[in-house]
C-alpha cells in the first residue's frame, strides 16, 4: 500500500508545477564546466518555466560536455525542481534557484547518477527572447562537476 501512495504524491507533486509553469521556454547554452580530468565545453539544451513566471517550476536539461584534449565525452541529464522569482515593473528578469537529480555518463561506457543545485539569471529583452546566465553545482559520488553557461531562451508565445 504505501508504494501507490508513493507514487499517486510524486505524480500530484510533478503536475501542480507543471500546470503553473505553462506556458514553458527553451534555452540553448553554451560555456565551460569544469570536471574532474579536464576542462570541457559545455552545450545544453533546457526545458523550464517561462522568464516572467514567479512560482514553482520542473525543470529539465540535457547536455554534452566536450572535454580537452577531444578525447572525453560526457553525457549530462538533469530533472530539478525549483523556484523562479520575476521582479520589476514588467517582470522581465527573474532568477530561476533549482536543485535535483542529476546523470553523467562518459564516452558512453561509465556512468554515474549525482545530485545538483543551479542558479539561473534571466532577462527578457525582446517578447519571446531572453538572455540566460546559468551556474550549476553538480555532484556524483567521488567528484564535483562545476559548469557556467550563457545562452538564449525563448519564450513559447502561447
Amino acid at each position: 500500500m504505501k508504494s501507490p501512495l508513493a507514487i499517486l504524491s510524486a505524480l500530484l507533486l510533478l503536475v501542480g508545477p507543471v500546470q503553473a509553469q505553462w506556458p514553458p521556454s527553451l534555452s540553448v547554452n553554451l560555456g565551460a564546466a569544469f570536471p574532474r580530468d579536464t576542462l570541457a565545453l559545455e552545450t545544453t539544451m533546457r526545458i523550464s518555466c517561462s522568464t516572467t513566471h514567479t512560482g514553482m517550476c520542473l525543470d529539465g536539461t540535457i547536455g554534452f560536455d566536450w572535454g580537452r584534449p577531444y578525447t572525453a565525452v560526457y553525457d549530462l541529464l538533469d530533472l530539478d525542481g525549483g523556484f523562479s522569482a520575476a521582479f520589476g515593473t514588467e517582470r522581465r528578469t527573474s532568477i530561476l534557484v533549482r536543485v535535483g537529480r542529476s546523470s553523467w555518463i562518459r564516452n558512453d561506457k561509465t556512468d554515474k547518477t549525482g545530485y545538483n543545485a543551479g542558479i539561473a539569471c534571466r532577462h527578457l529583452v525582446r517578447q519571446r527572447k531572453t538572455w540566460q546566465a546559468d551556474f550549476n553545482w553538480r555532484r556524483f559520488r567521488g567528484f564535483t562537476w562545476p559548469s557556467v553557461t550563457v545562452g538564449i531562451e525563448w519564450n513559447s508565445p502561447y
